[in-house]
């Protein structure tokens, strides 16, 4: 009882810490206030405390890795004073947010008062599922242990990511430049508790889960999605079965689904950005505080997500490359002060990755897959018959599979032919090429991976496709809401426009 005690205290730290960041990025962006933070709905405080959660499991690992990159020891004593610290940060920002969360609009319906709590409802029956299936089990498959879980013992144990056993190849096996957000997360836990609980260490991922769900719902509440259509695909998004409960999702405390939520967070506000700049574009105004928050938000979450995995880094890559097409083909008329905005987000996220790319030199190279050095047009050349093998496998999972992954790929499918000229809007198409720039990186490490395409694809494409799960919804809602179209989006007006 007493480390469910400590358990639940150290979350509230981590969120706290998070809230206070949160709000302090927020505050510029927010809903009715402006740029003065004035904070007035309960889907503003969603937004703000789903990223709270996020950006405060991701600030405790940067916060970790950088004390023990300059060479001080972690202890317990560490531990308390940053969940105190989460505490005193966060405590004044929850106060000031503190509203009953249903809270009925002037000239709003009951029935869509109604279908929110229902939505609702059936999200924090998930949330509490998945966390109460997540610490049933102790870490069990071979990344949650050998890759992820290993790690976090030797930094509880030796107190330090200077370890002599992190630098030794035959001790760390598998993936030793593997990144450390998932052990130092669970180290942070281990030092509050006093000993290797890898029970109570794995409620990072359910977490995350409602971090994601929750900033995924408020960022669509904030640009302009009633919020009856915001709820149904805010719980779209939670029932997702490769998400939640398939075992390899967010009730592991493996690496993919993790990175599914940076990642989502990251396309998020990427796609926010550009909705702001269209409309902004069309307008002829510009909040510069605004869309520079925005991608402080979006460059965050692109590093932690590199921070939790390798994959980060690609996506990345895929991030920024539909980025600069959208912008190139969009908004050709304002390059220099587009540019000027994009290379926020590429520098915030730089930050993030620099240090831990110089720490990533001093570890030991076993059984990297090299993808760089083996990406060789001869290669490439070579390997039709695997890229056919690559995409009918990818087809059958995404398409045939459904009932086992999710529908969330037949739904862009439909979507985009609903709607097919506003899948052109900059903020659809950036979704669009994400997620085929997504899948075209994952058949090109494929073919110049070292291992038979069916092993390395055929092994990992669900996993990786969770990461991408997100940015499907996304597209879907944006595809089905007519804040796109510039037209009115409350309850009323929409239910007139229906009749």
């Amino acid at each position: 009882m007493f480390n469910l005690f400590l358990i639940v205290a150290g979350v509230l730290g981590i969120w706290g810490a998070g809230v206070f960041l949160a709000h302090v990025l927020l505050r510029s962006i927010s809903t009715e206030g402006g740029s003065t933070g004035k904070v007035s709905t309960g889907e503003t405080r969603a937004e703000v405390f789903g990223l709270g959660l996020v950006l405060g499991f991701g600030m405790t690992a940067i916060s970790y890795f950088l004390w023990g990159l300059i060479g001080l020891p972690f202890s317990s004593p560490l531990a308390y004073f940053w969940t105190v610290t989460g505490w005193l940060a966060g405590s004044r920002t929850v106060y000031a947010h503190y509203r009953p969360l249903f809270t009925k609009k002037e000239g709003e319906e009951s029935e869509t008062t109604r279908i929110n709590q229902f939505c609702w409802g059936i999200l924090f029956l998930l949330v509490a599922t998945t966390m109460l299936e997540t610490i049933m089990t102790p870490q069990r498959f071979w990344d949650e242990r050998a890759i992820f879980g290993l790690k976090a013992i030797v930094i509880f144990q030796d107190r330090t990511i200077q370890s002599e056993s992190l630098h030794d190849p035959y001790f760390v096996q598998y993936h030793p430049k593997y990144p450390l957000l998932i052990p130092l997360n669970e180290a942070h836990l281990y030092f509050l508790l006093g000993e290797v609980n890898d029970r109570w260490s794995k409620v990072m991922p359910p977490l995350l889960y409602f971090g994601m769900i929750l900033t995924f719902y408020g960022v669509l509440i904030r640009t302009g999605v009633p919020s009856f259509l915001a709820s149904i695909f805010m719980l779209m998004l939670a029932t997702v079965p490769a998400m939640v409960p398939w075992e390899y999702g967010f009730i592991s405390a493996q690496a993919d689904a993790p990175v599914a939520c940076f990642h989502l967070v990251a396309v998020l506000y990427l796609w926010n950005f550009l909705t702001t700049w269209d409309k902004a574009h069309r307008e002829g105004a510009l909040s510069t505080a605004r869309t520079g928050t925005i991608l402080v938000i979006a460059g965050l979450a692109t590093g932690l997500a590199a921070f939790t995995k390798d994959e980060g880094i690609a996506l990345f890559l895929v991030d920024l490359i539909a980025l600069l097409i959208v912008t190139g083909l969009s908004f050709r008329d304002r390059l220099l002060s587009t540019g000027t905005a994009i290379f926020r987000f590429v520098f915030v996220t730089a930050m993030i990755l620099l240090p831990w790319f110089y720490y990533r030199t001093t570890l030991p190279s076993t059984m990297e897959m090299t993808y760089f050095s083996r990406l060789r047009l001869s290669t490439l050349a070579q390997s039709g018959t695997s890229l056919q093998w690559a995409v009918r496998h990818l087809v059958q999972r995404m398409f045939l599979e459904a009932s086992q992954w999710g529908l969330q790929w037949w739904g862009v499918v439909i979507s985009f032919l609903a709607f097919p000229f506003r899948a052109f809007k900059p903020q659809q198409l950036f979704l669009l090429l994400d997620i085929l720039g997504a899948i075209s990186a994952l058949i090109l490490a494929g073919l110049i991976a070292p291992t038979p395409i069916e092993e390395h694809i055929g092994g990992s494409s669900h996993r990786f496709l969770i990461q991408i799960s997100g940015t499907a919804l996304l597209f879907i809602a944006g595809q089905w809401t007519w804040q796109l179209d510039g037209k009115s989006t409350d309850a009323r007006s929409i239910q007139e426009r229906a009749e």
